[in-house]
């Protein structure tokens, strides 16, 4: 049996928890930040210090006990990510679109490039249906008169 095995359910793990911590943890997911809400509990000193899973776990429980009051995820339509393309402050050359994964699964990111090598990332999305977030990538490639460079059409496990 392995650490991870014996990681407590995240029912466990939130009473062991002092208040502080939980407080800590409780406004990282409100801002939806997986892996700071995650630090909270690893550095929590706990003993046995929970695997990283367990943190994951309860960060996934207290995004779905405080759903209604998460901070809305940026905009990702293609009048937003154009405009912040244009501001950027420099030309942009390409966007770039590539596979990416975290602890919830598969995400994909939009980068601007710049002909200096400058980069900022546009946006992301974590979906089923990967249709939607490539179809707004060509639409703002469009506007900017840039090639979209990225991964297959069909997800990323496949080409």
């Amino acid at each position: 049996m392995t650490h991870e095995d014996r990681s407590p359910a995240p029912h466990v793990l939130w009473a062991a928890l002092p208040q502080a911590v939980r407080e800590r943890l409780d406004a990282h997911v409100l801002r939806r930040s997986r892996l700071m809400a995650a630090r909270q509990v690893l550095d929590a000193g706990l003993h046995p210090r929970p695997g990283l899973s367990a943190c994951l776990d309860l960060v996934h429980v207290r995004e779905e006990i405080l759903a209604d009051r998460l901070v809305p995820p940026p905009a990702r339509d293609a009048d937003t990510l154009t405009a912040r393309a244009e501001a950027l402050g420099w030309p942009v050359a390409a966007l770039e679109s590539a596979w990416d994964g975290d602890s919830r699964g598969w995400i994909l990111v939009l980068d601007a490039v710049g002909g200096a090598g400058e980069r900022a990332a546009l946006a992301q999305w974590q979906e089923v249906v990967w249709d939607g977030p490539r179809a707004i990538a060509a639409e703002v490639a469009r506007r900017l008169g840039v090639p979209v460079r990225g991964p297959g059409e069909g997800g990323p496990d496949r080409p």
